[in-house]
């Protein structure tokens, strides 16, 4: 593939532009040289036309000069034929063009395709991880109100702990120290009352103390050691009480010291919950605080969806402007195409038109009574078919300018002379005079602007005479120049 071929279709379009401006330059240039032509044509014809006195038998320095310019048209009209083969060519380059631009108009809408199935695919991609981050962050969630439960529940324990502790403790306490108080006032009641027994019988043991110094008689005697053992019976049930309060003090110091103990494991148990709590409150913060990253994590997915949901946008927002320029590539497209097309209708419609016959081979033709029509019946070229040798007319197949040339001879001492009719209106008349007898020959051309269906004819002036034979000396030409 050449590298100019590999240009985008925009840039492809300038050698079209190019072709146009270069066969306008040459359409111009063709009209001003057949302009040219035809001033110089009837410059000549009317030098020749308005001689009234036949020119001396000398041949007319002109000739060369116009056979030089008939000579110009023709490497003129091979020069056309070249640009006309360069433009061929510069088409062909075009449509070579058009091909590469239509084959990557096609990899660039498949790749458009792709990129939006990678887009489609990237965003199910990112709904699927935007929904197991949600899952998460609902799984998390519900671990936090869990921990806030358990955390609640824990502190609503420790809280009632103590009360109910207290509680509990509270009517066994009291009734310990009622039951407690109740003894040591019956123990006080009772030693009170062993007191006062003791001072009466102290009392009353002084009397008998006195009766005995008094008179020792032995019923007296037998009375005091009832005293005697009455007071060691209540001595003894003195010391008994005594040992009753010491062992219910030893009972009460005991249920003391084991409440305190109990006090001190409920201080270690709180002690323990506190510290329990204080574990929890740790992993409550560390949870917090994993939730708190949780969060700045999902903040920063989201931005990142946000961001991929940007650039999903831009990438949509790309792919309609790329789709934009794909239509209007295709439009450009579809406008080079039809100018390519109408070019190509332009060059492979454009009928090509040119013709040369030769007069007879029989000899000589006239004198005639009256003005003749010469059929020139010895076809040399017919392109196009426009000449017609029965008839000795040329009929213009399209509208256009056309170049019509001729050459008559004689041998015969006399005038020779030709008219050229458009139309049966006479345009061109090519006088001469053979005056020596010998081969004599008058040639002239004209440029004519035709419509389609116009015709074409030379002929012969009464009177006058021709001559040609297998030599073709009588020659009748023409061609299309261009279209109009």
């Amino acid at each position: 593939m050449p590298s100019e071929c590999k240009e985008p279709l925009f840039f492809g379009l300038r050698p079209l532009a190019l072709v146009l401006k270069d066969f306008c330059r040459w359409r111009t240039m063709a009209r001003r040289s057949a302009a040219l032509f035809l001033l110089f044509c009837c410059s000549v014809s009317r030098g020749w036309s308005e001689a009234s006195v036949p020119p001396p038998a000398v041949v007319s320095p002109a000739l060369p000069v116009l056979w030089d310019e008939l000579r110009g048209l023709k490497e003129l009209v091979l020069s056309l034929k070249a640009e006309e083969v360069g433009r061929r060519q510069i088409l062909r380059r075009v449509e070579s063009w058009l091909r590469d631009g239509e084959v990557e108009a096609e990899q660039q809408r498949r790749s458009m395709e792709g990129l939006k199935e990678e887009a489609l695919r990237q965003a199910e991609e990112l709904r699927g991880r935007v929904e197991e981050l949600e899952e998460q962050s609902k799984v998390l969630a519900a671990r936090l109100c869990n921990a806030e439960s358990l955390m609640e529940e824990l502190r609503r324990q420790i809280s009632e702990f103590p009360a109910s502790n207290a509680s509990s403790l509270t009517p066994d306490m009291l009734e310990l120290e009622a039951r407690l108080g109740a003894r040591l006032e019956d123990l006080s009641s009772d030693a009170e009352a062993l007191r006062g027994g003791l001072k009466s019988l102290q009392e009353m043991l002084k009397p008998a103390s006195d009766l005995q110094l008094l008179s020792s008689s032995p019923v007296e005697s037998a009375g005091a050691s009832a005293l005697g053992s009455r007071l060691s019976d209540a001595e003894r049930r003195l010391d008994e009480l005594h040992t009753q309060t010491s062992a219910v003090r030893a009972s009460l110091e005991e249920n003391l010291s084991a409440v305190k103990s109990q006090v001190q494991q409920l201080e270690l148990t709180s002690t323990a919950q506190t510290d329990s709590v204080k574990q929890l409150q740790l992993k409550l913060n560390s949870t917090e605080h994993q939730i708190h990253e949780l969060q700045t994590v999902t903040s920063e997915i989201m931005n990142k969806l946000r961001d991929d949901e940007k650039q999903l946008e831009q990438m949509k927002a790309e792919h309609t402007a790329q789709t934009d320029s794909v239509k209007q590539l295709q439009l450009k497209l579809n406008s080079t195409e039809h100018q390519i097309h109408e070019l190509q209708t332009v060059t492979s419609g454009e009928l090509r038109v040119a013709f040369s016959a030769g007069l007879t081979d029989s000899g000589s033709v006239g004198p005639f009574d009256e003005e003749t029509t010469l059929i020139f019946s010895k076809i040399i070229t017919n392109v196009g078919e426009a000449y017609n040798q029965t008839a000795g007319v040329f009929t213009a197949p399209v509208r256009g300018l056309y170049v019509f040339s001729f050459t008559a001879a004689d041998y015969v001492k006399g005038y020779m002379g030709l008219y050229l009719y458009k139309n049966d209106q006479p345009i061109v008349f090519s006088l001469d005079l053979n005056d020596h007898g010998g081969y004599a020959s008058t040639s002239n051309a004209v440029c004519l602007e035709l419509e389609e269906g116009n015709r074409v004819h030379l002929g012969l002036p009464a009177s006058y005479r021709l001559y040609d034979d297998s030599r073709n000396f009588s020659v009748f030409s023409g061609f299309l120049l261009f279209h109009l």
